[in-house]
């Protein structure tokens, strides 16, 4: 399809599809299918999904509230999980918007996207740090908590045609604000009353936040690609990496980035934000990468690994804990971790675990 095509695909009434509907409910179940409230939606899934049909084309459906809990790993965060019915919806959106905004997305822009997870984003930045002597590492700061939902929801709406289903989007945008427990950035011309009555900030936990996340800093992508002609550049969400053989010029990319996150309302977490010479390790996802070596785990990243591996050990919870093993394992395994790996391999892990690790070390 066309841009045109693709535009006019974007409608309340294939959001709103049966079909539709029934992947979004199969997708939002996925990894959840043990909790009772799932399985109870689940189980009356024909009248609740026809139910979710005719209140998405008759207007009266509204988001539900939002279950809120604080996680403290890898940083503290705030949650907000919407109910099952919401979710559902998310997905349903997603799988209709998705197409039209990814088409508009450069190709080193990673996050939430189908093969282009994690993965990708580290060997991609593998690759450039062993052709590049320097990085500038950029990390937006309270970046989900900051986004402005008045310019989100312009972006949206340039690609979004249907009355209906904008207005579907400014309902689920308008369902979460940020509170007072993060303070508004202030920028030019605004003052106190101004900069605290915009709402701002998409809930961490949220499939569309994922997506609009990564579409509101698509215009930053496309600056420095195609404006700056910049193309040793990667993004993943709120984290990007401008490579380079010039600090000068890196420096004079960081004032223009700062000007254009000023347009969006955002600004950079100077404490995160620097020139590093790659010889000296780029952490990125988790891992360092060193020029002409592979790369290794962040030191963070095993402490953080090895808190939870005790912490599940102590409890007794086999299944949880070999979950957690078989994923470290998967995750290390990319890494120049062989000694890393093979110490956790003895370790006096549970039984369940430990037959994980020896399936893996085959």
């Amino acid at each position: 399809m066309n841009e045109r095509q693709l535009k006019r695909f974007c409608t309340l009434e294939n959001v709103a599809a049966v079909d539709n509907l029934f992947l979004a409910a199969r997708k939002a179940r996925r990894g959840k299918s043990h909790r009772p409230d799932v399985e109870d939606w689940w189980r009356r899934r024909e009248s609740e999904i026809l139910r979710l049909r005719e209140g998405l084309l008759c207007g009266t459906y509204r988001p539900a509230g939002y279950r809120l809990f604080v996680i403290h790993q890898p940083k503290r965060r705030t949650i907000a999980a919407a109910p099952f019915c919401d979710r559902v919806v998310h997905h349903a959106l997603c799988n209709v918007l998705a197409p039209v905004l990814e088409r508009r997305f450069i190709p080193r822009s990673f996050s939430c996207q189908a093969g282009k997870g994690t993965t990708a984003a580290r060997e991609c930045c593998r690759q450039l740090s062993n052709r590049y002597r320097y990085v500038l590492k950029c990390d937006v700061s309270k970046f989900f908590p900051s986004i402005d939902h008045a310019i989100l929801f312009a972006k949206l709406t340039e690609w979004v045609v249907c009355r209906d289903a904008a207005g579907l989007l400014e309902m689920i945008l308008g369902s979460y604000r940020t509170g007072a427990e993060v303070p508004p950035a202030f920028f030019p011309d605004d003052d106190l009353v101004s900069a605290l009555e915009r709402p701002r900030g998409l809930p961490i936990g949220n499939l569309t936040s994922q997506l609009w996340g990564n579409f509101y800093l698509d215009a930053l992508d496309h600056w420095v690609t195609e404006t700056e002609q910049h193309g040793a550049y990667l993004r993943y969400t709120d984290d990007f990496l401008l490579f380079g053989d010039d600090k000068a010029r890196l420096w004079d990319l960081c004032r223009g980035v700062r000007e254009q996150l000023a347009a969006l309302r955002l600004s950079l977490a100077e404490s995160k934000s620097r020139v590093l010479a790659t010889r000296e390790g780029v952490p990125f996802c988790g891992f360092c990468f060193l020029h002409g070596l592979r790369p290794r785990v962040l030191g963070a990243t095993k402490r953080r690994f090895e808190h939870r591996r005790k912490r599940l050990g102590e409890s007794g919870d086999v299944r949880r804990l070999s979950i957690s093993v078989f994923a470290w394992y998967q995750f290390s395994r990319e890494a120049n971790s062989t000694g890393l790996r093979r110490a956790y391999s003895h370790r006096p892990v549970l039984a369940g675990a430990r037959s994980m690790v020896e399936r893996i070390n085959r």
